[in-house]
C-alpha cells in the first residue's frame, strides 16, 4: 500500500501547479507599464522580523547539514535570499537560471540558497540541478517539508530575503526574474 502524501505536499503541488502565485516579470518596463505597484504588493511584510525556522538542511547526500543560521553566521553582513522550489514545479525551474545569474552578479554582498522540497530526496535533485546547469548555487534539501510547513508556505516558488541578522525582510510567493534590475533593488544589490 503507497503511503498517502501528506496535506503540505498536495496544497504546494496544486498551488505551484496552478499558477497560485504571480507570474513571472517579463521585463521591469513591460511590468511597471501594466501593473506599476503589482511588484510592491506581491512583496509581503507580514512574517519581517522573524528569524529563518532553525532546521538542519541537508548540503548533499553524504548527509551533512546546515541551518539558515550557519549560513547567516558563515557570511557575516551579507543578506540570505532563500528560495524554495521543487524538481516538479515548473515555476520553480524557470526561475532558477535566474537566481543563478543573481548570485553571480552579487558575490560578497547576497547569498542565495535553493532549498528543495523534494520528497523523494537527493535521487531526485542531483539529475535536476547539476554544477553545469547552476554554477553560482548550491542547493540544499529538506524532503519532509517542515521548513515550508513553518514558513507557513503557501505554494512554490517562494523566495524569502533575510537581512544579515538572520531575520526575515520580506518574502515573494512565485516565479520572476530574480536578476532583473526591480528584483534587485528590492533585494537592496
Amino acid at each position: 500500500m503507497k503511503r498517502p502524501y501528506p496535506l503540505a505536499l498536495i496544497a504546494l503541488l496544486v498551488a505551484c501547479q496552478q499558477g497560485y502565485a504571480p507570474k513571472a516579470e517579463e521585463g521591469a518596463s513591460q511590468a511597471a507599464a501594466s501593473a506599476p505597484s503589482a511588484a510592491k504588493v506581491a512583496f509581503d511584510t507580514q512574517f519581517a522580523g522573524q528569524a529563518a525556522p532553525y532546521l538542519a538542511l541537508e548540503t548533499g547526500p553524504d548527509g551533512a547539514t546546515q541551518t539558515i543560521a550557519d549560513i547567516v553566521k558563515a557570511n557575516p553582513g551579507q543578506k540570505i535570499l532563500v528560495n524554495l522550489w521543487a524538481t516538479w514545479c515548473a515555476p520553480c525551474l524557470k526561475e532558477l537560471p535566474t537566481l543563478d545569474a543573481l548570485a553571480a552578479d552579487t558575490k560578497g554582498k547576497l547569498v542565495v540558497v535553493p532549498v528543495s522540497q523534494d520528497m523523494e530526496g537527493w535521487q531526485k535533485v542531483t539529475p535536476a540541478f547539476t554544477a553545469k546547469k547552476y554554477p553560482n548555487l548550491a542547493t540544499r534539501l529538506e524532503s519532509q517539508m517542515q521548513f515550508g510547513f513553518q514558513l507557513k508556505a503557501k505554494g512554490l516558488p517562494l523566495t524569502i530575503l533575510y537581512g544579515a541578522d538572520g531575520r526575515e525582510i520580506w518574502r515573494y510567493a512565485g516565479d520572476r526574474d530574480w536578476n532583473a534590475a526591480e528584483a534587485r533593488a528590492n533585494i537592496g544589490v
